[in-house]
């Protein structure tokens, strides 16, 4: 009887083991064949060529770069550059392509039937996604591309948690800056050379507005700037593109370009901007407030992204860092400082720092010169200055400078320490109005 229950027993525990090893088995057979992309992936792909730079951008970000042995030239990213360029995304070089072998080629809907059909023919898969448009679009892509690479359950789940990990990220290093108000601009030119922004709803502008600045063309609809005020039917005008940035003179510029290690930079859009005759006068070129990101990194949705931010963040919190701390030194000994800060104790010439303004009841004398309010009154423009705010009245010139912002109604533009009027350049550094 014995014998008979341990023979039951053992034959209990085979078949406990051989379903529990078929249940492993299952999970791993649950993500693969998959339907994504146009095509069926029958098994997990180990050998991958993309040709679309935004795709890979989101591979890396999911963590299957590994899977990558070659891309087309767009996919230009530092990781990216030891993999082998089999050509453009559009008109990939098939036998280049074939050589490596690959068991997936992911692409997008610029490569042809007839180039698709010939990768084809070697028995290599070629799976087509949409290029995004919304942001909705590259969640979807994200849960595609994860699926098509690890399968319909453990990669399209990768994918969906990437996408919510890498916007998360996103609005978490989103800032505000603390005493000042900064303002900026992105600008790029298009292949006519006309000057270009993001525009208002686009996933790019979007990105662009998470490095808690303000973006003065944040309510642009359209890329490039048109040249002439616009009346609309009910009687709303918009300023020229042109005239408008004059006017709204940002703080801080990006530009699109590169800056290599030798500090060489390659950027069509600022050699444009220095030889313009209005636009080099805005205030962010003639005191140095520029960075620049290549306009393709708004295009690329992943590691791509997180670099694009922290680098605007890096640049914006080291000016606000540098100009607080010029603020702060400008402040004069009669005025009392706020709880937060410690009395000055030694008196610091800046080279340039935005004006803070001051209670009204201890505004110095407009006829004292007080580490920054000095008066301005020579023949033609007789002014002068209180609380770091310039009154110029003379004859053509009228406006005024309130806490480093001028606003000129002549035709005069300025801001942030700097006094541009009528092509005459008159700038206040912190400590003297010219």
């Amino acid at each position: 009887m014995k014998r008979f229950l341990s023979l039951i027993l053992s034959v209990c525990l085979i078949v406990s083991c051989a379903a529990l090893f078929s249940a492993c088995g299952d999970n791993k057979g649950e993500n693969f064949p998959v339907s994504v992309g146009g095509v069926e992936i029958k098994e997990e792909p180990e050998r991958v060529v993309v040709l679309n730079d935004a795709f890979a951008d989101m591979i890396m970000y999911m963590g299957y770069d590994t899977k990558l042995v070659g891309r087309s030239i767009e996919c230009d990213q530092p990781m990216l550059n030891v993999l082998p360029s089999v050509g453009s995304a559009d008109d990939p070089a098939v036998d280049t392509l074939s050589s490596l072998k690959p068991d997936l080629v992911i692409a997008d809907d610029t490569l042809s039937d007839k180039t698709r059909k010939k990768i084809e023919s070697d028995g290599v898969t070629v799976a087509v996604f949409d290029r995004y448009k919304t942001q909705d679009d590259i969640k979807q892509l994200y849960i595609d591309l994860g699926t098509a690479l690890g399968g319909k359950n453990d990669g399209g789940d990768k994918g969906e948690e990437s996408y919510t990990k890498l916007f998360d990220l996103l609005k978490d290093y989103n800032t505000t800056t603390k005493e000042i108000v900064v303002t900026d601009a992105y600008l790029y030119l298009d292949d006519d050379g006309n000057y270009c922004t993001l525009t208002k709803d686009s996933v790019e502008s979007k990105i662009f507005g998470y490095n808690g600045a303000m973006n003065v063309f944040a309510s642009k609809t359209s890329p490039a700037f048109h040249s002439t005020s616009v009346t609309d039917d009910q009687g709303n005008v918009t300023e020229a593109d042109e005239q408008y940035i004059r006017y709204a003179n940002p703080t801080y510029l990006f530009l699109d370009g590169t800056v290599d290690k030798n500090g060489k930079i390659t950027s069509p859009v600022y050699d444009k901007l220095k030889s313009d005759p209005n636009l080099s006068k805005l205030a962010a070129l003639k005191q140095n407030r520029i960075s620049f990101i290549p306009l393709k990194s708004f295009y690329r949705p992943g590691v791509s992204f997180e670099d694009l931010l922290f680098t605007m963040i890096d640049a914006l919190n080291k000016d606000n860092e540098a100009a607080e701390a010029s603020t702060a030194a400008t402040v004069a000994p009669t005025v009392a400082p706020a709880p937060t800060k410690a009395p000055a104790t030694k008196k610091v010439e800046p080279t340039k720092a935005p004006a803070t303004k001051a209670p009204a009841t201890e505004a110095p004398q407009a006829e004292e010169n007080n580490e920054g309010n000095n008066e301005n009154a020579d023949a033609g423009n007789g002014g002068y200055v209180e609380e770091n705010n310039n009154y110029d009245s003379g004859a053509d010139n009228g406006g005024y400078v309130d806490d480093g912002n001028n606003y000129n109604a002549d035709n005069g533009y300025s801001g942030d320490n700097a006094n541009y009027d009528n092509g005459n350049n008159n700038e206040n550094n912190g400590n003297q109005y010219y």
